[in-house]
């Protein structure tokens, strides 16, 4: 089981259509099992694949899942372009499990040595790699491996680098990275600074390996200023031990339509340039991976 996450903490780069359009080229036209993780409060990509809930709904979803009060497989939805565990608005303010809650302050201050043991007892849960929070994707991943259940998992992060990125990051011990990007210098930037979190990430913990397969333009059009950046681009990857991939994803107007009509852009227009774009970039993806 291959697991590819979408990355950038820029906003508006293309992580959701790109991560849509690669999980239903796989599912319709490879005839892949696809499984989607929506982890940006946003929704955008339960929105795409028709999976939408209202906000605030108590539908389980990704928040239950990283609280540990639901399984994977207890969230999901089948939707055109494989199953979806789909996001929640909720997860904006998950930030962990807390040393002391509120609730658990008031019913143990007038004991010291219950909230010293209480303490002392969600120090241990916190930092352990079997039952802690940062890691609880990366059980479940794991689990779902184990029953043969999917060929590819894709995991479309949300556009910053806080906590739920991190978890995004360690959601595999052997994670493919694929970073969708603008030809400009804004895009260069959030590169070099996602580029450092992986790498702190990784000397935290020496069995982990987080492989950027390349830089994913989106939006390119063929003009002095996207050939400029490309250059650079491509600089920069060789730096990082990546690659810009030979496939740009052309500016097209049935993108914004797509997703207006909350579908991919492979279901969509499959004719049209960014959806034939996204079919050519798939093939380029699954000949790295060994599968092309």
């Amino acid at each position: 089981m291959e697991v590819l996450l979408f990355i950038l903490q820029k906003g508006g780069v293309g992580k959701t259509t790109s991560a849509a359009a690669l999980a239903s080229i796989l599912t319709q036209v490879h005839h892949k099992r696809v499984l989607l993780i929506s982890m940006d409060p946003q929704r955008n990509l339960d929105i795409i694949c028709g999976a939408s809930t209202p906000r605030g709904s108590e539908q389980p979803s990704m928040y239950h899942v990283l609280k540990g009060e639901k399984s994977l497989e207890e969230v999901l939805v089948q939707t055109p372009v494989g199953m979806l565990a789909p996001a929640s608005n909720l997860m904006y303010q998950w930030t962990g499990t807390p040393l002391l809650s509120f609730e658990e302050y008031h019913r143990l201050k007038d004991d010291p040595k219950a909230l010293m043991e209480q303490l002392k007892n969600r120090y241990a849960q916190v930092t352990n790699p079997q039952q802690d929070d940062t890691h609880r994707l990366e059980r479940e991943l794991k689990r779902i491996a184990q029953k043969d259940l999917f060929d590819y998992v894709i995991v479309d992060s949300n556009p910053d680098l806080g906590y739920l990125t991190t978890l995004s990051l360690l959601c595999w011990p052997e994670l493919k990275v694929i970073i969708p990007a603008f030809a400009e210098e804004a895009s260069r930037e959030a590169i070099l600074e996602l580029y450092d979190t992986i790498r702190v990430l990784e000397r935290k913990d020496f069995n982990r390996k987080i492989d950027i397969l390349g830089f994913l333009l989106t939006r390119y059009e063929n003009v002095r200023i996207h050939r400029h950046y490309e250059k650079f681009m491509n600089r920069m990857a060789k730096k990082m031990n990546t690659q810009v991939f030979r496939t740009h994803i052309r500016k097209c107007v049935a993108v914004p339509e797509a997703m207006a009509s909350k579908q991919d852009i492979w279901s969509y227009a499959p004719t049209c340039t960014a959806a034939q774009d996204y079919a050519a970039w798939t093939d380029e993806i699954l000949k790295i991976l060994g599968e092309g």
